[in-house]
C-alpha cells in the first residue's frame, strides 16, 4: 500500500507537461464568459417601439352647392352687360343666372336703329307675345328718365317727350315710334341664333335668352316686374345670400 506521499508524487508524476498553463486558461475563458453574462444582464433593455403615427385625415369633402329653391314668381331680373348674364330673383330667396345676348353696339341706346340695348330701370310692360325669336316680353322702354334725356340733348320733341310720359302715367306701353326708339324686351333665340346667346351679342338692342329659359322667365313674371338694365362698367350683382 502506498503512502500520502508517494500518492502525491504519483498524481504529479501523472500531470502531462505545461498542464497548468491550460488549467489557468480555461479558468481564465470561464471568468470572461461569466463577466459577459453579467455585463449583458446588467444592460438597460432597449426602449419599447413606440407605434406607427395614425395616417393624416382624409381630405373633407367639398360641401355641396346649395339647390336653388323652387321659384313660383319672380320679383325683380338684372340683366349685367359686362357679365352677359340675367339674374332673377325668385319670391322666397331662390335665385338663377341665365346667359343672355344684348345688342351688337355695347353702348347705351340713344336711338331708333342703333342696335344698342338701353340701360336704366324699366318694367314688364306686358304679357308675351309671338315671335320669330321663339317669343317676346316687352319692356316699358322709353322710360320717363330716357324721355327727359332725349328731350334735353334735343333727340326729342316735347311732344314726344309728353307722349311718352302720358303712357307712364296711364300704364300703357309707350310709343315705339319717337326718335328713340321701341319695341324693346326679352326674347329667346329662335331657330336662327339656337346657342349662340352664350357667345355672341347679336340682337337689334333686346335681350336675348335661349328659349327653354325665356319660357322660365315669362311663366313666372308679372307686368309690372321690375327689369333693371345695368352697363358692363356696373359692379356685378352680388347674390342677396
Amino acid at each position: 500500500m502506498s503512502s500520502p506521499a508517494e500518492c502525491a508524487s504519483e498524481r504529479q508524476r501523472r500531470v502531462p507537461p505545461g498542464g497548468g498553463r491550460y488549467r489557468n486558461r480555461a479558468l481564465g475563458s470561464l471568468s470572461a464568459l461569466v463577466l459577459a453574462l453579467v455585463l449583458a444582464c446588467a444592460r438597460p433593455a432597449p426602449p419599447p417601439e413606440l407605434p406607427a403615427p395614425p395616417p393624416p385625415p382624409a381630405p373633407a369633402a367639398p360641401a355641396p352647392r346649395a339647390i336653388p329653391g323652387p321659384c313660383l314668381h319672380i320679383t325683380r331680373l338684372v340683366a349685367h352687360k359686362g357679365e352677359r348674364r340675367l339674374h332673377v330673383y325668385c319670391e322666397g330667396g331662390a335665385e338663377f343666372a341665365f346667359a343672355a345676348a344684348f345688342g351688337r353696339d355695347p353702348a347705351p341706346k340713344r336711338k331708333a336703329g342703333d342696335e344698342r340695348t338701353p340701360e336704366g330701370d324699366y318694367r314688364v310692360a306686358g304679357p308675351p307675345q309671338p315671335s320669330r325669336f321663339h317669343r317676346f316680353l316687352p319692356i316699358d322702354y322709353p322710360s320717363l328718365a330716357d324721355a327727359e334725356a332725349g328731350l334735353a340733348d334735343g333727340r326729342i320733341g316735347r311732344a314726344d317727350q309728353r307722349r311718352i310720359a302720358e303712357a307712364h302715367q296711364r300704364g300703357r306701353m309707350p310709343p315705339g315710334n319717337t326718335p328713340l326708339g321701341g319695341k324693346i324686351g326679352l326674347h329667346g333665340e329662335g331657330a336662327r341664333w339656337r346657342g349662340d346667346s352664350k357667345q355672341l351679342d347679336w340682337t337689334y338692342g333686346c335681350i336675348a335668352l335661349a328659349d327653354a329659359e325665356l319660357d322660365f322667365v315669362i311663366d313666372r313674371v308679372r307686368v309690372g316686374t321690375p327689369v333693371v338694365i345695368l352697363p358692363a362698367s356696373a359692379p356685378a350683382p352680388v347674390p342677396s345670400r
